[in-house]
């Protein structure tokens, strides 16, 4: 058994407008995971303590010495910001656990403890396997698959100063939906997923339209809307709160920089001054990198 092992992991983006806790996209922008033995403690580090958190239960799944190990990350991946950091660090911990164990679990039962630990595989599924995936919970199983998207796709995210804490963005989200609501969300995350399989553009405004979650999130962020109109005015496709925020995602295929520069205007007149990034999916999810 190695010492050590390092896992690449991509951020990811959920939701995508009205697929809430089912779509999910894999970024370029990564963070790297470290499981390695030592005595050393890291439990006061979030990452690496949801990394070792994930870590431990593969180990005790695959009956591997669990006590001396210490997790670690690397990266520059906004935290709390709606990017998918809790999937990176337990995806990651998961890895490169299993790695060390001699890859005892397949990845279908890592991607299973990877949405045990984060409730929901919207995240989890990106993650581990890179790409669109679409992804349905049933009891302890996982279904997904990935889903095409079209070429020259890029991402422009903007990235609030301001964070949103999940439990707080999920308290905003309603119960129960009328039936109208509900087929709304059911009509356009189908569209979405069509329209980006078969090169669509022009339906992506109105397939990442949502009444489940967004509406509602604007509470913690009324700078939300004015950046999505900023957006699209300036070129992109369409605009969604990325997972429960407080990055704003727009998918483009021209003027990056300038639908960058809309939004970050847009958060400063409205009182949501950040950061933007500009990326493009992966279609590769986590990696071992070293042992």
């Amino acid at each position: 058994m190695p010492d050590a092992v390092s896992v690449r992991v991509p951020a990811t983006s959920a939701n995508l407008g009205p697929g809430f806790d089912c779509l999910g996209l894999a970024l370029d922008l990564w963070g790297t995971i470290t499981i390695r033995r030592s005595s050393e403690r890291t439990e006061d580090r979030p990452m690496a303590a949801m990394a070792l958190i994930g870590a431990r239960r593969v180990f005790e799944r695959t009956h591997t010495d669990a006590y001396q190990w210490q997790a670690l990350y690397e990266g520059t991946l906004p935290i709390a910001r709606g990017l998918g950091a809790s999937a990176v660090a337990r995806v990651g911990g998961i890895v490169a656990a299993n790695e060390l164990s001699d890859d005892k679990l397949d990845r279908e039962e890592l991607l299973s403890l990877a949405t045990e630990l984060e409730g929901h595989a919207d995240n989890a599924a990106p993650a581990l396997f890179g790409g669109f995936q679409v992804s349905a919970v049933e009891d302890e199983r996982v279904f997904h698959t990935s889903a095409p998207l079209p070429d020259g796709l890029q991402a422009v995210l903007f990235v609030p100063e301001m964070r949103v804490a999940t439990k707080d963005a999920r308290r905003v989200v309603p119960d129960s939906l009328s039936r109208a609501d509900a087929v709304f969300n059911l009509g356009r995350s189908s569209l979405l997923v069509a329209a980006l399989a078969s090169g669509r553009l022009d339906l992506l405004d109105a397939a990442t339209q949502d009444r489940l979650h967004q509406r509602q999130r604007a509470e913690l962020m009324p700078a939300m809307v004015p950046i999505f109109e900023a957006a699209r005015a300036a070129g992109a496709h369409c605009a969604y709160l990325s997972g429960s925020g407080s990055t704003i995602c727009a998918l483009a295929t021209a003027n990056t920089e300038a639908i960058g520069a809309a939004m970050s205007a847009a958060g400063d007149a409205n009182g949501a001054p950040g950061q933007t990034i500009i990326t493009r999916p992966s279609a590769k999810g986590a990696e071992v990198v070293s042992q």
